[in-house]
């Protein structure tokens, strides 16, 4: 009988090496750009050698992200996401600090580097168990290259707001496949880049395609910034409140969301807040649920005294520096105090790009991501993702 057991286990290793063979055979070749990670038990490999980048060396790289009208279709890549996934406190998001090592480098770069695509998915269906090692597969400190590579579509259709180009809105609706906390819920989004024109609304399509397969509408505006005729402080804030005005409008008159939320991130979480500000009655008669600002500059004055890529290019956003117009860099500063939408800032501790201090405002209620990076907010498979999700959720 071993001897019959032996023999029948080297056929099966045998049977299983051929098979192992052929299918290599048969694979067609892929060009370095198509290559594909299937490992379960890593997110993304070989990113340790993935040098770090600026803005100012990885503006010449990033004329694919200008503001250009896109008539093309990307396809839409399988991956899946547990809508049902661990719920996480209100105060601090945890991870596992020994697998987020191996997965990504800790800088909060603009890195444009070559990156490997990620094709895990995750079930709908998962018990406790699984859930609490979904949580602990969570992303932290996500390189700006892997938004890049994430799953995405083109948009749905586009309205304009202005007479200008780049005065658009464009608009991914929720699919109806799922049933999940956000069916019926818009979002109007406003996203960030430094307040510069070399980062376009393009780079954050993964989150819209994942946050509209959920259910959710997402309304993304574009608007003039430094570099565009017309850009910078306050023609970009100006864009922004005009750009959501007709976002509500054009939501209510549809009548497909019954809930809607303003949402910024970085520099477009500076603007989205000061456009509540100035738009606060409006807000209220849209009946507008939370303005949410996703790692917020909210001290614009303090943050152009930093060193950083994107602090640098505060006074050229505000075409000054601090002491030279400090009027100027007041109006610039928003406050929740005047915002009469609930503010919700959610930042993670360990941002290189915007400080923690910017999460403290007062009037606003904050959430702390550990570890949570820059970019994490805009990858659907983060603990800060997760943690949008929830705030939004809450309002079910």
């Amino acid at each position: 009988m071993k001897s019959i057991a032996k023999t029948s286990k080297h056929l099966g290793f045998s049977i299983a090496l051929c098979i192992v063979q052929k299918s290599a055979v048969a694979l067609p070749q892929m060009s370095p750009h198509q290559s594909m990670v299937t490992q379960s038990d890593v997110n993304v490999a070989n990113l340790a050698d993935i040098p770090s980048f600026t803005i100012s060396q990885t503006l010449p790289a990033m004329s694919f992200y200008n503001d250009t009208q896109r008539t093309g279709s990307n396809s839409l890549l399988g991956h899946s996401r547990n809508d049902a996934s661990v719920k996480l406190s209100n105060v601090a998001y945890h991870t596992n600090a020994d697998s987020r090592s191996s997965a990504f480098s800790t800088k909060d770069t603009h890195d444009k580097a070559n990156y490997k695509e990620d094709t895990h998915s995750k079930s709908l269906n998962v018990n406790s168990e699984e859930k609490a090692a979904v949580q602990n597969e969570k992303l932290t400190q996500v390189p700006y290259a892997a938004l890049g590579v994430l799953p995405m579509r083109e948009h749905d259709e586009q309205f304009t707001y202005g007479s200008e180009t780049l005065q658009r809105v464009y608009v991914w609706h929720g699919r109806n496949g799922l049933d999940t906390g956000l069916s019926g819920k818009a979002m109007v989004f406003v996203h960030g880049g430094c307040w510069l024109n070399a980062y376009g609304y393009e780079h954050a399509k993964g989150m819209y395609s994942a946050l509209a397969d959920l259910g959710m509408g997402v309304y993304v505006m574009e608007y003039r910034r430094v570099g565009d005729e017309g850009g910078g402080w306050p023609g970009s804030l100006d864009d922004v409140v005009n750009a959501i005005n007709t976002s509500l409008e054009r939501i209510t008159l549809q009548g497909d969301y019954s809930e809607i939320f303003i949402v910024g991130h970085s520099a477009g979480g500076h603007l989205a807040l000061l456009a509540a500000q100035r738009m606060s009655e409006q807000l209220a008669r849209y009946k507008v649920q939370q303005v949410i600002g996703l790692a917020s500059i909210t001290d614009i004055r303090s943050y152009a005294l930093g060193t950083n890529s994107c602090q640098t290019a505060t006074e050229k956003f505000m075409k000054s520096e601090p002491l030279e117009n400090p009027d100027a860099y007041q109006k610039a500063t928003p406050s929740a105090t005047l915002i009469h939408t609930p503010v919700v800032l959610l930042q993670g501790d360990a941002d290189s790009i915007v400080p923690l201090q910017h999460a403290t405002m007062a009037g606003a209620e904050k959430r702390i991501i550990n570890n949570g990076g820059h970019f994490d907010w805009l990858h659907p498979e983060s603990t800060s993702f997760d943690a949008l999700l929830e705030v939004i959720g809450e309002h079910d």
